[in-house]
């Protein structure tokens, strides 16, 4: 049994933070919440609560890559998904989405509810959900009929899918709020939501190594290694495709697309 790597990290000022063993112990040996949960989460929701409602909000300054970031979306989820979407197409069944971290229902609105008959929505920050259920709830108003169904105001860290509903899970930008512990559970539960043939994916920011804490809104960003090792050493999963986005302003960390088989 060969130890597992360690990964170094600096916060963002760049002083180094120790190892990731060390710094997940520290947060949940820290200070709590009355209910024994690490004030770790406490801290990324209240920063949240402070965001306006709108794209550029909850991509802080930068909403004009809304649309770079859809079109790749689309192209990845059919890259990898063609065969399960275009035969559930050919049955006439339904398609379904769970959108993690939904916040204001971005990446539902501009990219998941072309694919899918139904999507789900899950966020903890209560002015988000609200948001999203605002602009998107309701009856469809589209002509293919497709529809948001479930708008559920819950933490990643607790939320449990429906067994058996998701032919795709999407977590795009927030399992940098989650403790390694968390992300693992968490992803396990999600493979219990889907159906046969469905798949998890993730998208989200890549360090160049190890890992940055952000100490504004309590998170942690991973390098594609560090993700790597949660997939196939934490949880045994196979990464079946990853791509680095393209076209996003150079300023920011790198972001890729994961697509994931549960075993």
């Amino acid at each position: 049994d060969t130890m597992p790597p360690v990964f170094r990290g600096t916060d963002d000022k760049g002083n180094p933070i120790g190892t990731n063993v060390t710094f997940w112990k520290a947060v949940k040996a820290g200070a709590k919440d009355k209910a024994g949960k690490p004030l770790w989460y406490k801290k990324g929701i209240q920063y949240w609560d402070g965001v306006d409602a709108t794209d550029d909000g909850v991509l802080g300054g930068y909403g004009h890559v809304s649309s770079l970031d859809a079109r790749e979306n689309s192209e990845f989820l059919w890259d990898v998904m063609e065969e399960h979407l275009q035969e559930a197409m050919d049955c006439e069944e339904k398609l379904v989405s769970l959108d993690c971290g939904a916040g204001i229902g971005r990446v539902t609105g501009s990219f998941l509810i072309d694919h899918f008959d139904e999507c789900d929505l899950v966020e903890p920050v209560a002015h988000f959900i609200g948001k999203a259920e605002e602009t998107l709830g309701g009856e469809s108003k589209r002509p293919d009929g497709h529809r948001c169904v479930n708008f559920f105001a819950e933490p990643l860290e607790s939320f449990t899918p429906e067994p058996g509903r998701y032919d795709a899970v999407w977590i795009q930008w927030c399992v940098g709020h989650l403790t390694d512990e968390d992300f693992v559970a968490f992803f396990r539960r999600c493979a219990e939501g889907l159906k046969p043939g469905g798949m998890v994916f993730m998208k989200e920011n890549n360090a160049k190594d190890g890992f940055v804490l952000d100490t504004d809104d309590s998170s942690l960003t991973r390098s594609h290694k560090y993700f790597m090792h949660l997939f196939e050493d934490q949880l045994g999963w196979e990464v079946v495709k990853h791509r680095l986005q393209k076209d996003f302003p150079k300023e920011l960390f790198g972001v890729r697309m994961y697509a994931l088989q549960p075993k």
